[in-house]
């Protein structure tokens, strides 16, 4: 499948995936990431990571935050070159897990107050994000795409019980399983 070869072509890039909200860290399921889930990386923030499923070409937001049953794996991309693109756009993954729950007036706040952040000693981080972006746009031939209403519409049609969990997940939330 076209989005396994380009995660390897992904993953052999010299960058800093931390820098853009796709740390590479031990491939440590969470109570709610599908069985057979590929892991394309982590934000770093409360066990949110990003998948591919088995026989399916959207990339997935798996947030063990998420506190609702049908809302802990959503989908953000139709593939993942176009994860790419939102990711470019947003200069990072992280907006892209909380499309969901985010008005889009909130969506772009957010990535205004991103653009603005800035810290002691933030140069090299900021460094090595923009050289990671360039490394993915390059080697994809990708334009930053706008994700906002392409994730809605791709969540509001989403249908999860196409979703298989281990038996975790049905224990933690107290479900029997198949329900």
């Amino acid at each position: 499948m076209a989005g396994r070869e380009d995660l390897k072509r992904f993953f052999a890039l010299d960058i800093d995936f931390s820098a853009i909200g796709l740390a590479q860290v031990e491939n440590a399921a969470y109570f709610c990431t599908p069985v057979g889930a590929e892991y394309i990386g982590w934000i770093g923030c409360d066990g949110v990571h990003f998948v591919l499923l088995p026989g399916d070409e959207r990339v997935f937001c798996v947030d063990p935050m998420a506190m609702e049953e049908g809302r802990y794996v959503l989908p953000v991309a139709e593939s993942f070159r176009q994860f790419l693109s939102f990711v470019l756009f947003c200069r990072d993954a992280n907006p892209l897990s909380q499309i969901y729950w985010m008005t889009e007036e909130r969506f772009r706040q957010l990535l205004r107050e991103d653009a603005g952040a800035h810290w002691d000693g933030c140069e090299a981080f900021l460094a090595q994000k923009a050289a990671a972006l360039e490394a993915v746009s390059a080697a994809f031939g990708l334009e930053p795409a706008d994700p906002y209403e392409k994730v809605k519409t791709l969540q509001r049609a989403f249908d999860p019980a196409c979703l298989t969990f281990s038996d975790e997940y049905y224990d933690v939330l107290g479900l029997e399983r198949g329900s």
